[in-house]
């Protein structure tokens, strides 16, 4: 694979799973478990947006990739959003309430990791769109 295409792939495969790592609390959480609607909208702007934008972004990523897009438009629409999607994730998962984060039960521990999973996405999405701008210009 050409380092033309690499840069645009990362960048999916990252956006892909972010926006699964947005989703899955809301899935594998049964209602009434905790405060899931308060641990979504924790921060000013709480993370559904970044899940929508994600979902975005592989679109975008997808439509330069396949040429269906002037790729210049394509790097330029990815880096931006990947950059508001990582600035949104970190500024959530710093302003989660410890207290809402940890009312879950016990058999959801696992989302005191969630957050750090979220950013991790978020910043090979970031990586992903950064190189494929830096290629393209």
């Amino acid at each position: 694979m050409d380092t033309e295409r690499l840069a645009p792939t990362v960048g999916l495969v990252g956006a892909i799973l972010l926006a699964i790592a947005v989703a899955v609390p809301a899935v594998a959480v049964e209602p009434g478990a905790g405060e899931m609607a308060t641990y979504y909208a924790s921060g000013p702007f709480g993370i559904s947006i970044v899940g929508m934008l994600a979902l975005l972004v592989v679109v975008v990523f997808l439509s330069g990739r396949q040429q269906r897009t002037d790729p210049a438009v394509a790097a330029g629409l990815a880096f931006v959003m990947s950059v508001a999607m990582l600035g949104l994730s970190v500024i959530w998962a710093f302003a989660i309430d410890p207290n809402v984060l940890f009312s879950f039960p016990e058999q959801y521990a696992w989302l005191s990791y969630h957050r750090w999973t979220v950013m991790g996405a978020a910043a090979v999405t970031f990586v992903g769109a950064a190189a494929y701008a830096r290629n393209v210009v």
